[in-house]
């Protein structure tokens, strides 16, 4: 008895595939150059998969190397601190446009209204450094800040707890 799971099927070359389609033509037969021309259709997309999957384990060998090469030209920058303002670059370079694109960034408080919250003002100091200093002190009907921080996980209670803090510190009025 023959398992018929162990029957492997050879798939065709590219050089078979060719002259099947050769033939069909001669034929007439368009139905047969249809699913010919398919066959090599996907033959083509597959071995232009595996040459691009072949590039991009290239440059991933050396991608690091790139990295750390663009590190070290940005790192007296950094320790000159002419970057200080700056939240990090971006540096782009299209060798195929022949484009060069540097832009340094920084991150912009979010507008009010995009979803998320954090449309309000930025402060340099945390909740947590808030709670570490007044977090002991009374927030509300003999609660401390603290435990009211603790007691909730809600964004608009939270909220209402840090600019509590914020004005116990003389941040806001």
């Amino acid at each position: 008895m023959v398992d018929a799971t162990a029957v492997e099927v050879k798939a065709p070359t590219e050089a078979e595939l060719k002259a099947e389609l050769d033939k069909a033509y001669k034929s007439g037969d368009w139905k047969a150059i249809a699913k010919v021309a398919g066959e090599i259709a996907k033959f083509e997309k597959a071995k232009e998969s595996a040459e691009h999957e072949k590039v991009l384990k290239a440059l991933e060998a050396i991608t690091e190397e790139v990295k750390k090469a663009v590190q070290k030209v940005i790192q007296p920058f950094i320790d000159a601190k002419k970057l200080d303002k700056a939240d990090g670059i971006w540096f782009v370079q299209d060798f195929g446009e022949k484009l060069v694109t540097c832009r340094l960034t920084k991150s912009a408080p979010r507008k009010a209204g995009t979803g998320g919250g954090g449309g309000g003002k930025k402060f340099d100091v945390s909740t947590e450094d808030l709670l570490a200093k007044f977090g002991d002190t009374e927030y509300k009907d003999g609660v401390t800040f603290k435990a009211a921080h603790e007691a909730t996980t809600d964004k608009n209670k939270r909220y209402a707890i840090r600019e509590a803090l914020l004005k116990k510190g003389g941040y806001i009025k």
